[in-house]
């Protein structure tokens, strides 16, 4: 299963569920879950594997496919929402090749943490940019981290907004987050008052986007529709 045919279901299920589809991407990624898990199990019993292992074998590669597919459905929607406009996306894994466009070039030394003698690439599922090639000047508008779960990870996109702040030329990116949260880890305040990643996230980041429908809103903490609202904003900051 490729993007292409999760991307021709995410349509359908867009028309199907509207606006809301966008609040709904923790139930499409369920079904899709299914369908892959249910292809996947074949292909391997297809190759003389038993039906149990199988199964346990379809369901580890599904956990780095969720992360890809959470990552092209939400660059998917970006490119809707841009439209014909200047917004360029990239991303770290296009950075960190050795050889780089101008642009690409550009761009990777707007975003680099400096440590002494070393830089380094902020953690970038996505980042959205313009270019002007007469100038050849490059400007990050911000920084998408894309995540399932976080578990133990929560502290790494805080980390680097924070590393980011500490830099005049990157102090003005904004970092934002994207996720279904599987695990509930930052969802809800609580009773007893949030957990340590909802606390420590909505403070460091500019935003966390929720890709679910149940979850404690906050000023910081909203849902994936609003992602496109803010950044109307940031494209109209000049």
């Amino acid at each position: 299963m490729g993007f292409e045919e999760v991307k021709e279901r995410f349509q359908i299920f867009e028309k199907k569920h509207g606006k809301n589809a966008f609040l709904k991407v923790d139930e499409f990624l369920e079904e899709i879950k299914a369908e892959y898990l249910k292809q996947r199990t074949k292909e391997y019993m297809d190759q003389g594997i038993i039906q149990n292992e199988a199964h346990n074998k379809a369901r580890q590669s599904w956990r780095p496919k969720v992360g890809s597919f959470l990552e092209s459905l939400v660059k998917y929607m970006i490119e809707e929402f841009c439209g014909d406009s200047d917004i360029k996306i990239s991303s770290d894994k296009k950075l960190k090749k050795r050889e780089l466009s101008k642009e690409l070039s550009l761009l990777r030394s707007m975003m680099e943490v400096h440590f002494n003698e070393y830089s380094l690439l902020p953690d970038a599922d996505l980042v959205l940019y313009k270019y002007n090639e007469k100038l050849e000047k490059v400007k990050v508008l911000c920084i998408l981290s894309l995540k399932t779960s976080f578990r133990e990870r929560f502290t790494e996109t805080p980390y680097w907004k924070l590393k980011l702040k500490q830099d005049p030329r990157t102090e003005k990116i904004k970092v934002f987050m994207v996720t279904p949260d599987n695990t509930d880890e930052i969802s809800y305040s609580g009773s007893n008052g949030p957990r340590k990643a909802r606390i420590i996230m909505e403070y460091e980041l500019d935003g966390i986007y929720m890709a679910r429908e149940e979850f404690d809103e906050s000023k910081k903490i909203k849902g994936l529709h609003d992602l496109f609202e803010n950044l109307e904003e940031i494209i109209k900051e000049k």
